[in-house]
């Protein structure tokens, strides 16, 4: 619980400048959430994320399909802090998108300022809400990929080049990344991809590198 007298440190992160100062404005004369910093994610924005040593970074996904490379550059400044997605769809798949890019709670594209506070004070101690069929159908997803995984948490065979792709995946890296840095196509790395969701039995990136690092927890 967040002790008496004691404030996050919040920074607001949103492409949209009114949507940002709002954000900021609902937070004024809260005594438990001073903001820290409301900033885009420009890389001068993402200067003032480091400079602004916070415990919650409130970072805006509705006008960006790339949750795992922002919640990438937003940890890369500031390590320490926790992210909380905004705007999202609440769909299964955008949840375990932001579950598998380490965000620690979320608000729906729909909530309120009141549930924007309580989502940012839930995740400084370690909780977070959300709607009863994504709490039943990420259970029924989590039974799935236990049962994937088998006794020992080991995923299933995949060449060299498919593990070397999947770990990139899990940094966030994108196709074309992914390409350049193992010197080979686009289209080379997509086919890898496709071989390696249809072996995990998953539909979407996120998921596979999810997998991974559930795989990884469960062996060290």
């Amino acid at each position: 619980m967040v002790g008496v007298g004691t404030q996050i440190r919040l920074v607001i992160a949103s492409p949209v400048r009114l949507v940002r100062e709002s954000l900021a404005a609902n937070f004024r004369g809260r005594d438990d959430v001073t903001v820290a910093a409301v900033t885009d994610l420009s890389p001068q924005g993402i200067a003032q994320i480091a400079a602004a040593a916070a415990d919650i970074v409130l970072v805006d996904v509705g006008q960006t399909d790339t949750v795992v490379a922002v919640a990438r550059l937003v940890k890369a400044a500031s390590p320490g802090a926790k992210l909380v997605a905004f705007a999202l769809d609440e769909t299964v798949d955008q949840v375990f998108a932001c579950a598998a890019a380490s965000f620690s709670g979320y608000v729906p594209r729909e909530s309120s300022g009141e549930e924007v506070h309580r989502a940012v004070v839930d995740a400084m101690e370690g909780r977070m809400h959300c709607a009863p069929q994504i709490a039943a159908a990420m259970f029924s997803r989590l039974a799935g990929v236990l049962r994937e995984l088998g006794p020992h948490g080991s995923l299933p065979a995949m060449t060299s080049r498919e593990n070397e792709i999947l770990a990139l995946a899990a940094q966030g890296r994108s196709n074309k990344e992914i390409a350049r840095q193992l010197a080979i196509s686009s289209a080379t790395v997509k086919n890898h991809m496709h071989n390696i969701l249809q072996k995990l039995h998953v539909r979407r990136r996120a998921q596979a590198t999810a997998l991974m690092n559930s795989s990884r927890n469960s062996q060290s």
